[in-house]
């Protein structure tokens, strides 16, 4: 699958207090193009990247649809561990985002840190792919 970059922030996960609001701003900004994106039955992703280190660090978010031609990332770069997503709990991403950080920390996982991305299926089903060797 191939993403095309809608909008971008730049935030870190512990240091960055705003980094609910820029989320947040990504969605709320862009909500007639995910519309536009989730009628044509697009799938749209949040892609993590350009990262300064691991995910301790700065890195860039991006708010992505689905695109066959001139996209910014390319799946078929990568081999990628699948983490579902329950969309039914808000608090659900979050939680496993630090299940794939204790992964990391465990040696289960060994990332890239090229770029990652959650899934946002039109039949509401969201997943978390990280890029691994």
């Amino acid at each position: 699958m191939k993403f095309t970059i809608m909008d971008t922030k730049r935030t870190n996960n512990f240091n960055d207090p705003d980094i609910k609001q820029k989320i947040r701003s990504l969605w709320k900004e862009n909500t007639s193009s995910i519309n536009d994106a989730k009628r044509q039955g697009l799938t749209i992703a949040s892609v993590y990247y350009d990262y300064e280190s691991n995910y301790k660090s700065d890195y860039s978010i991006s708010l992505c649809k689905e695109s066959n031609s001139n996209a910014d990332f390319d799946t078929a770069k990568y081999h990628w561990k699948e983490y579902k997503v329950n969309p039914n709990d808000k608090t659900s991403i979050p939680k496993t985002w630090n299940k794939i950080w204790n992964d990391e920390k465990k040696h289960l996982i060994k990332r890239v840190y090229d770029f990652d991305f959650e899934q946002y299926k039109p039949d509401g089903k969201i997943t978390i792919f990280v890029a691994i060797y």
